[in-house]
């Protein structure tokens, strides 16, 4: 094993999944969305998560999407399982980077909560829906993984400072190895975000690489394996 805290050892990935985080159409399809990031870092981010899922198939390591829905009252409009007292109040000022308030757009079955249509996923692969920035959050995100055998969460997607940096925090606690691909993550607040989250994360939680790190370990895997959760 690496002794270095900036390298992955390959081995890690025999027991492995890709954890996709709202990479979803609200976040990253500029023909729909709301809270969107930049144009060229969503098509950037998107092409290197296909190329990082594909990488996981090829190596038959499990793939796992993360989608955020919110539960309506169709007779009011109102969202019904979010009222925190922040989220709300982003309804009525400017978010840091957009400068246009938050709406409740992303309610069950609506199309901007989709994956989009680059990633869809495929047979086989997993999907948790959360209703907060944590996909362990009242979800069954770590039965999944205790099933599947998994001891290392590769973790990309957006955004980098809120759900991603959250989901860091929240498998760390729980054990998880966590291995961040930096150059598919990104932000709807803008660069200084995502950066600032990615320190956060290479100094307390987990290893920050580049997606190739992580294809490149996937493809030397041979037999190699580690004990799973008992």
């Amino acid at each position: 094993m690496s002794t270095d805290t900036r390298e992955i050892d390959p081995a890690w990935l025999a027991q492995s999944a890709l954890l996709l985080v709202d990479m979803n159409r609200s976040h990253l399809d500029h023909s729909i969305g709301h809270l969107l990031v930049e144009q060229t870092e969503a098509n950037r981010i998107i092409d290197q998560a296909v190329t990082l899922r594909d990488a996981f198939s090829q190596a038959e390591r499990p793939v796992i999407f993360v989608r955020t829905h919110h539960r309506q009252d169709t007779r009011t409009g109102e969202i019904v399982d979010n009222r925190n007292p922040f989220w709300m109040a982003q309804h009525s000022r400017s978010i840091p980077g957009l400068d246009k308030p938050r709406k409740s757009l992303a309610v069950m079955g609506a199309p901007i909560t989709e994956i989009v249509a680059p990633l869809a996923p495929r047979p086989g692969e997993h999907t948790i829906f959360k209703h907060r920035y944590s996909p362990f959050d009242n979800t069954d995100l770590d039965l999944l993984l205790r099933n599947l055998g998994i001891r290392t969460l590769v973790v990309v997607g957006v955004n980098t400072n809120n759900c991603v940096l959250c989901t860091c925090f929240e498998a760390f606690n729980r054990d998880y190895r966590v291995i961040v691909a930096r150059d598919v993550c990104a932000s709807m607040n803008g660069p200084d975000y995502h950066e600032a989250a990615i320190k956060l994360i290479d100094a307390a939680l987990g290893w920050i690489v580049d997606s190739s790190a992580v294809i490149d370990g996937l493809a030397t895997l041979g037999g190699k394996t580690e004990k799973a959760w008992q």
